[in-house]
């Protein structure tokens, strides 16, 4: 016997007003953090490729989590700093911040019109990313949560998470460095430019 999938539901539509200011706070919150948490992660990388934040605007893209931790990592070994840092959860938690950041930008706002005091309804829009394209070419309606203070307090979770691992990256990175240019300083052998 096959499961029946759940079928779209007509009676929602997209909110056309502005969302109530409760929910707009908390999603105007979410995205500004993890746009702070994409800035300390180049702050990051472009310490470890000891170029400036304006060349690395020019010229390095951010790249997708898995790969931003492997070029930290492998940076990390160029550099000769000891690494205690758990990279993989590291991408873990930069994945999850980017699928609640995605959850809002690549999502309507709607409301049960059948409904007199409908709750809001976070749908995920035609061209999100990720969308499933399965269920949506059979007309049949992916997860729709509500968009309440429980929900919007999970993905800021997910992203406050992120923001307090790219933090902590940070401050062990820029600590690394500063010693490792002292003895570069103090040690003509490790002074690169001399050579």
């Amino acid at each position: 016997m096959t499961k029946n999938r759940p079928v779209f539901n007509s009676a929602l539509e997209p909110l056309a007003a502005s969302p109530p200011d409760d929910i707009a706070r908390s999603m105007g919150r979410i995205v500004a953090r993890h746009a702070y948490m994409e800035w300390v992660l180049g702050q990051v990388l472009y310490g470890l490729l000891e170029i400036s934040i304006k060349q690395g605007r020019a010229v390095v893209g951010r790249p997708q989590p898995r790969q931003y931790a492997a070029a930290v990592q492998g940076l990390y070994a160029f550099h000769k700093l000891p690494a205690k840092v758990s990279f993989d959860k590291l991408a873990e938690a930069i994945e999850r911040a980017d699928d609640a950041r995605d959850a809002l930008l690549g999502s309507v706002l709607m409301r049960d019109s059948s409904r007199k005091s409908s709750p809001l309804y976070l749908v995920r829009g035609s061209w999100s990313r990720g969308a499933d394209l399965e269920a949506t070419s059979q007309d049949a309606w992916p997860e729709t949560p509500r968009a309440d203070a429980a929900y919007m307090g999970r993905l800021r979770d997910e992203v406050e998470g992120a923001v307090a691992r790219a933090e902590k990256l940070r401050d062990t990175t820029d600590r690394l460095l500063r010693k490792l240019h002292e003895q570069r300083r103090k040690d003509p052998r490790l002074n690169r430019r001399s050579r």
